[in-house]
């Protein structure tokens, strides 16, 4: 996927981040958000915020399909953007969404679940 969160992204970032704190009472901030929609795999999406959410019954579900919905959108109209195509291949950047899948394990970790999360969190080498 290209980078959610740049440019067009950020009515996405946006509208995500506000469904969980006030729908779902989680205060995320925009980076968590950028990091999961920066996820190539609608199926790894699907299980992150499952996990963030501590389940998918009901209105936990919807907002997921809808996420995923709106991602998939996303993805189609950023795919031929320019711009989107150097973020993606940019390294840096690749440096960046490690750290912020750090944050990620991090959050679900105070909320009582890992299961996202790799065995080891990525650390940076000495």
């Amino acid at each position: 996927m290209a980078v959610a969160g740049a440019v067009s992204g950020e009515p996405l970032v946006h509208w995500c981040t506000q469904q969980l704190r006030k729908t779902f009472g989680l205060d995320v901030s925009e980076e968590i958000i950028q990091y999961v929609l920066s996820i190539e795999s609608a199926e790894e999406i699907r299980e992150y915020v499952t996990d963030l959410l501590q389940g998918n019954e009901g209105k936990k579900g919807q907002f997921i399909e809808e996420l995923i919905t709106k991602w998939q959108k996303n993805d189609q109209e950023l795919i031929s953007d320019p711009l989107q195509q150097c973020f993606k291949k940019d390294g840096t950047r690749e440096q960046q969404l490690r750290k912020e899948e750090n944050k990620v394990c991090q959050f679900i970790h105070k909320r009582g679940t890992g299961q996202a999360c790799s065995p080891a969190p990525w650390s940076p080498p000495l």
